[in-house]
């Protein structure tokens, strides 16, 4: 842990851009090691496993599942943001990139379903997709001096509606289609945003994980939806 840590804007520039370097890199490690966790699951038979399972669970089952990524979520970003143990930092973080890799399981199956077996025709485009929107998102909060905090209030009440409408979608029977997709992708940019900039505004020079923790979920999630997306588009 550094001794002194500075709120990152208020920093040296030379701590600031070490405390960037270390966020993104682990960002990209992050991804990484999502990718591996993928290919690991599918290559094993686990993620076979894990959609005969979820295959017959039902509604309720389902937000079930929903409820024990939720905790799972918090007890790994409770560990990220664990200022006294960089293990422990470092094995939230872990923890949070299995768990995504395992909700990015069934929409790899419904995008290889899509493609007749060849999911790479969405899965390139739409990483390229998802990487130019975070860098154009990322240079607009450090390449201005736009106060992004304003952001807050929007995010709250869409995040809320979005729960509620998967919610009900859940136990109604309705199919989310490509706009929940387009409005998701809107929220997540949103989301983007206000949380570069809250990272810049509020954490520590020693903060770097949590950081990492909070930008690796943000743009793990606009990938899910911009590749919802690109599939609701293949199968219409």
């Amino acid at each position: 842990m550094e001794s002194n840590p500075f709120i990152v804007a208020d920093a040296p520039a030379a701590d600031r851009a070490a405390f960037f370097r270390r966020t993104y890199g682990l960002v990209a490690a992050s991804f990484a090691a999502f990718a591996i966790a993928l290919f690991a699951l599918f290559a094993s038979g686990v993620a076979r496993s894990f959609m005969q399972g979820i295959a017959g669970i039902g509604s309720f089952g389902i937000f079930g599942v929903m409820i024990l990524f939720w905790i799972g979520t918090t007890i790994a970003q409770s560990l990220a943001f664990n200022r006294a143990s960089h293990a422990s930092q470092y094995a939230g973080l872990g923890i949070y990139v299995l768990l995504e890799a395992l909700i990015f399981v069934p929409l790899i199956y419904y995008t290889a379903a899509v493609t007749k077996g060849n999911p790479g025709e969405i899965l390139v485009p739409a990483c390229i997709v998802t990487g130019a929107l975070v860098a154009g998102l990322t240079a607009v909060v450090f390449m201005t001096d736009l106060d992004f905090s304003f952001l807050r209030a929007a995010i709250v009440i869409g995040s809320i509606c979005v729960l509620g409408i998967v919610i009900v979608s859940l136990f109604a029977g309705w199919s989310l289609g490509t706009w929940f997709s387009v409005a998701m992708i809107v929220l997540m940019a949103t989301v983007i945003l206000y949380q570069t900039n809250e990272i810049k505004n509020t954490l520590e020079t020693d903060q770097h994980v949590a950081a990492a923790f909070i930008l690796f979920s943000s743009f793990v999630t606009l990938l899910f939806y911009v590749i919802r997306f690109f599939a609701g588009r293949g199968r219409d």
